[in-house]
């Protein structure tokens, strides 16, 4: 197939490869006519991709995994980037914490299905928090910020540029998946491994597998086009496509590790999350990264990114 639609959420996490590759020329160079659909929100991916009319979209291992739990026969074929980094919490301009003891009993605005839980729950365990009591408020991203600036919510859960929004209008970031900054300082943390991918539908895959490598090949030349060249160059190609400030859009970036790599952390990340969202009962049963990674393709075109045996 020469023309294909591809999904993907409106920012550097999810689509910076799939905006970048569009705006160069690469899926063109590749033969293919790509057309981006751009949505809000990843946690709206799962409805639209069952609904069928998804064959290709940009977003996590897991959103497959919720898929498949469902019927939907999707596949993650390979990674974009690890995401932790701008998956975060920031509390509002009028929050008192003195502990993170102190969220039982806060509103958190958060998308409901929001990766970013996970690393809320990991910070619960690590702090002494009752995650059950942190009232979760269902807001979508953009309507986040503006309910901290009023009181309407005590703190917001979310990914960039929505924090970084969340920080203009007065809030303060309290941590994200691999970061912390709830006793003053910056420090490391592993509450959280994300990521995003390319997914496309198990019978689309099965019939048209040279258009998905010739995706894929534009992908990787985007991740090439990434680490290559100063956050700020790239920015300057991603402002207009992604609707994010070119300067804000350089730094958000920086919280990104673009790369098709799968490796054990990928797999142990993903495998903790798929185990949180079973203990949370969005998945009926158990899944491994295995049910859900189908490498076959990138091995055959990029052999060197997958770096963990048996798959």
């Amino acid at each position: 197939m020469t023309q294909i639609e591809i999904w993907a959420v409106r920012d550097p996490q999810e689509a910076a490869q799939i905006a970048l590759a569009s705006e160069l020329g690469y899926f063109k160079d590749e033969g293919v006519d790509v057309t981006i659909k751009w949505i809000v929100s990843g946690t709206d991916m799962q409805s639209l991709a069952a609904s069928g009319q998804v064959k290709a979209y940009g977003e996590s291992a897991v959103v497959a995994a919720l898929l498949k739990d469902k019927g939907v026969d999707m596949h993650y074929v390979m990674r974009t980037a690890d995401i932790s980094g701008n998956q975060g919490f920031i509390i509002g301009p009028n929050t008192q914490l003195s502990s993170p003891k102190d969220l039982e009993g806060k509103k958190v605005g958060m998308a409901a299905g929001s990766g970013v839980q996970l690393a809320i729950a990991n910070m619960a365990k690590q702090y002494g928090v009752d995650y059950n009591k942190i009232v979760f408020v269902n807001l979508q991203p953009p309507d986040q910020a503006p309910a901290l600036a009023k009181g309407d919510i005590d703190a917001m859960a979310v990914w960039q540029p929505y924090l970084l929004a969340g920080e203009k209008l007065g809030g303060k970031l309290y941590f994200t998946g691999n970061r912390s900054y709830i006793e003053g300082q910056e420090k490391p943390v592993n509450w959280l491994y994300l990521d995003s991918g390319l997914n496309v539908a198990g019978d689309f895959l099965q019939k048209n597998p040279n258009t998905v490598k010739a995706l894929m090949r534009a992908l990787l030349r985007a991740t090439d086009y990434i680490n290559a060249n100063p956050r700020e160059k790239v920015a300057e190609v991603l402002s207009k496509p992604l609707e994010v400030d070119k300067g804000d859009l350089a730094e958000i970036m920086k919280g990104n590790i673009y790369s098709a790599d799968i490796d054990q952390h990928a797999v142990n990340g993903t495998a903790e999350f798929l185990n949180f969202l079973l203990q949370q009962k969005f998945l009926s049963k158990s899944m491994d990264p295995k049910d859900i990674y189908d490498l076959r393709l990138l091995k055959e075109i990029a052999p060197e990114h997958v770096k963990v045996a048996g798959y």
